[in-house]
């Protein structure tokens, strides 16, 4: 339901995510009492629902699963797969995750359908793999010949073994067995995301300054330009621990707690890179706006005082030759050097020095080239790389064992044959399409 007031929708939201959790929960209980050595899991839908705070629930979880299926409607639904796949594996604290669900070809609930193109079963369930899942599982194991999802893929189709489908489980099945060795290592990555479950639904309203600024879109973005740059990233939550990452980015997070805004002054004092997106430190934790000037909860880390915001009907013009979108903001250097600025000489890139790192800001959306320059430079400043060289359209991925033994990953989603060269490493070719994993 919609309240009329935000911090009222913010509240039953939250109450809503902790009453599924209590249950969640009692049920646990109950079970450990007949079955104390049986290990209890859900199937959360990371970055797919967003009405449940997905770190209180995987916190109470003993195993940490998920569900997955593409959106037939995405440009590029293997990005999106792999956003949901660090979101899970950030779940559990990096550890491996298991992939409870996912789907051989077509699901029964999307507009249009798409069944799965030869080859691109197994790219996804690889992809999940590269990202630190330790398991691959599907539903449904024979597809039901009546009710509701009688049109949802199976491991076993309608038509029998003498199937695509059937031969593509199979042969994956047999692959992964000869993968066993992967179990139980890890993806370490440089870079985190900041997303908060009540930064969603205190923006989920409509008394907003512009629907446009989407937090979990404009997340999703920002994970995707670091997709293209062949960087892996964590999600993390506000509050969480940033010591092991070298870059935190901070897309709209529209509301961050004291606690967390004071962990991200932390995590760049200590040398550490960060870089904030328009709209984000507005609201503390109980949705009352930050006074003095935006973006309150972090005005002096960025060495930039916002007066007011200035959503745009369409593209702005930026002195760089970038293009500024959905947003822009009166804002004045505090202390900040302006790396670019809009016609009227107002900035809108920022970066501030603060202990022994820098802090970025943005006053605006840019547009997606925009945006890959800006987190290519701040990148760079963090000494942030890609695990390989690899062409656009590949993705690769490293996981290690603690004793040195890791796998590269390397995953064509392009119609054209690609070399892959790790560090150090000899040229690897990856056909059209295929997935090579490289012991190291």
């Amino acid at each position: 339901p919609t309240f009329p007031n935000p911090g009222q929708q913010l509240d039953f939201r939250r109450f809503s995510s902790d009453a599924l959790i209590e249950l969640y929960t009692a049920e646990r209980d109950l079970l450990r009492k007949i079955t104390p050595d049986v290990p209890a899991t859900t199937n959360l839908m990371a970055g797919a629902h967003w009405d449940m705070d997905c770190w209180a629930f995987a916190a109470e979880m003993d195993v940490v699963s998920t569900d997955h299926y593409l959106i037939g409607a995405r440009a590029e639904p293997h990005i999106d797969l792999a956003f949901a796949a660090d979101y899970a594996r950030s779940l559990n604290g990096g550890r491996p995750w298991l992939l409870m669900e996912h789907s051989t070809s077509a699901v029964n609930w999307q507009p249009r359908n798409r069944a799965k193109a030869p080859g691109e079963l197994r790219r996804n369930s690889m992809t999940h793999l590269a990202r630190g899942a330790d398991g691959i599982m599907y539903f449904q194991w024979r597809a039901s010949r009546a009710g509701a999802e009688k049109w949802h893929s199976a491991m076993l189709p309608h038509a029998g073994t003498n199937t695509k489908i059937w031969r593509e489980v199979t042969a994956l099945g047999a692959e992964l067995a000869g993968l066993a060795d992967v179990a139980g290592s890890t993806v370490s990555a440089d870079v985190a995301i900041l997303i908060d479950h009540s930064s969603v639904w205190a923006q989920d309203h409509p008394a907003q300054p512009s629907v446009d600024m989407d937090p979990v879109e404009e997340a999703k973005r920002w994970h995707a330009a670091l997709w293209r740059a062949g960087l892996t990233c964590d999600l993390a939550h506000p509050e969480g621990d940033l010591t092991g990452y070298r870059l935190v980015l901070v897309p709209a997070l529209y509301l961050v707690s004291d606690a967390g805004a004071a962990n991200l002054e932390r995590f760049v004092e200590r040398g550490g890179v960060a870089l904030v997106g328009p709209y984000s430190g507005i609201v503390d934790e109980h949705d009352r706006v930050r006074l003095g000037g935006y973006p309150g909860a972090w005005r002096d880390l960025l060495g930039v005082s916002v007066e007011e915001f200035f959503p745009l009907d369409g593209p702005i013009a930026l002195a760089s030759g970038a293009s500024g979108t959905a947003w822009s903001e009166v804002a004045h250097a505090a202390g900040a050097k302006v790396l670019d600025t809009y016609a009227t000489g107002e900035p809108a890139w920022t970066r501030n020095e603060w202990g022994d790192g820098f802090a970025h800001y943005l006053t605006t959306r840019p547009d997606d080239d925009g945006l890959a320059e800006v987190i290519a430079a701040v990148a760079t400043e963090a000494g942030v790389e890609p695990v390989a060289a690899a062409p656009a359209g590949v993705e690769v991925v490293r996981r290690s064992h603690a004793d040195g033994r890791s796998y590269l990953f390397a995953v064509n989603h392009t119609g054209e044959d690609a070399v892959v060269t790790p560090p150090g490493g000899d040229p690897v070719t990856v056909a059209a399409g295929d997935v090579r994993v490289i012991s190291a």
